[in-house]
């Protein structure tokens, strides 16, 4: 349980490389007879109702395959939403309580162009959306395995491993994590292969890692002026926060404006606030002595200076902060605990003002410019940012937009 516990945190610090809504798609599945293999992408944990039945049978969040009664096992190509280099995986069986997969298997490759599906045959390659109730026939299954055989070298992340039924619920014992060997760490990699032994369903499948952003092509401002640095296509990552009773961090990192108010950054209620608010006459800002809730986010690249933050409370109508405090640091070889360490305390790295405290209101972009809300260019190059709010509530995105100065080192936090 304690070495669980190290994995969860480690993870969690860490992008999920093959999150359907960064783009991770499956392009081939033996078999979608009760449930198709994109849900095994979604962001969101998985869902049950007892009562949903469709023509096929049960409804179930997740991939599941129809009993085996034939020779072989099932298994799926996924591509990865964000190449990159895989840390660990997450696979949850949950609601799957007696048709969970009993074993799996995870294999990646590096398969290039990365953005061209061609290596894989027409005649084998599966719909944009699966469709349940089907299944590859034998020529498709072999046209399949032999073209992912050709396609590069595969390399095993997680050798054969038992699965657990999914009671629990969310923190039970439906997940399991698993580290990836470091020697495999360092290898970019494109596609998984995840095989069912033999059959039946999984819930998720997370692949965490750090993104593989090219330089001269995604990050380089010769070639694309200024960016958002914060963006998790840029290769910007959570590095961890005070509270996330309703929404991870990582979720301000995302593209877009999110779906619905799931899909951001949300803390719990603070619980040190006043009991009756008041307000500064000076600031007018709520006192909220030392009371907030705080993110801490690395920036895909050092940025020689920024140009504009946007923070936005997307879906956020009664649960949005008073107001925000933006700090910022040039430590590009910090370590996660020197970031997250209270203010003053031995090791913490010393945050700079860089937004001041100002108010923000529902359900809305709010972009501060350099030169009008903050000086950007006194303040220089910046590698992470400390996103403050007061007292509490939720936050759907934060973009910093400026030019890379130079790629962030590896293998910090």
């Amino acid at each position: 349980a304690a070495r669980d516990d190290v994995l969860k945190a480690r993870f969690e610090a860490l992008t999920d490389l093959a999150d359907g809504g960064l783009g991770g798609k499956p392009l081939f599945a033996t078999d979608e007879w009760f449930a198709t293999c994109d849900n095994l992408l979604r962001s969101a944990p998985a869902v049950f109702d007892p009562n949903a039945f469709c023509n096929e049978g049960k409804v179930m969040d997740g991939w599941e395959t129809r009993r085996r009664r034939t020779p072989g096992h099932d298994w799926c190509v996924l591509k990865l939403g964000l190449p990159g280099y895989v840390h660990g995986l997450e696979i949850d069986t949950a609601h799957f309580t007696g048709n969970q997969t009993p074993q799996v298997r995870v294999f990646a490759a590096e398969i290039a162009p990365s953005d061209d599906d061609g290596w894989l045959p027409a005649a084998a390659r599966r719909a944009t959306l699966g469709v349940q109730g089907t299944q590859a026939t034998d020529e498709q299954t072999a046209a399949a395995a032999e073209a992912v055989g050709k396609a590069g070298a595969w390399h095993e992340l997680v050798p054969l491993a038992r699965l657990r039924p999914g009671y629990g619920g969310d923190e039970g014992l439906s997940i399991h994590r698993f580290e990836v060997p470091r020697e495999l760490m360092q290898k970019r990699v494109t596609h998984l292969r995840l095989n069912q032994h033999p059959d039946g369903g999984i819930a998720r499948l997370r692949a965490w890692g750090v993104a593989a952003c090219d330089w001269a092509t995604s990050l380089d401002p010769r070639a694309v002026g200024a960016i958002d640095l914060l963006s998790t296509l840029n290769g910007a990552r959570a590095v961890g926060c005070s509270n996330k009773h309703y929404g991870e961090p990582r979720n301000l990192l995302r593209p877009g404006r999110g779906e619905n108010m799931g899909s951001g950054w949300e803390t719990a209620r603070n619980p040190h606030r006043p009991a009756v608010l008041e307000r500064d006459d000076t600031t007018g800002f709520v006192k909220m002595p030392g009371v907030c809730d705080w993110a801490v986010l690395r920036l895909g690249a050092v940025a020689k200076h920024l140009d504009a933050l946007v923070v936005d409370t997307n879906f956020y109508r009664g649960n949005y902060p008073e107001s925000i405090v933006i700090e910022a640091v040039d430590e590009p070889s910090a370590t996660a605990a020197a970031l997250l360490a209270p203010a003053g305390s031995p090791g913490a790295v010393r945050w700079r003002a860089l937004l001041p405290r100002v108010r923000v209101g529902p359900s809305a972009e709010h972009e501060f410019k350099s030169g009008v809300a903050f000086d950007g260019s006194a303040f220089g190059r910046v590698t992470h940012v400390k996103v403050s709010i007061f007292p509490d509530g939720g936050l759907m995105r934060v973009r910093a937009i400026g030019e890379a100065a130079e790629p962030m080192p590896s293998g910090n936090e």
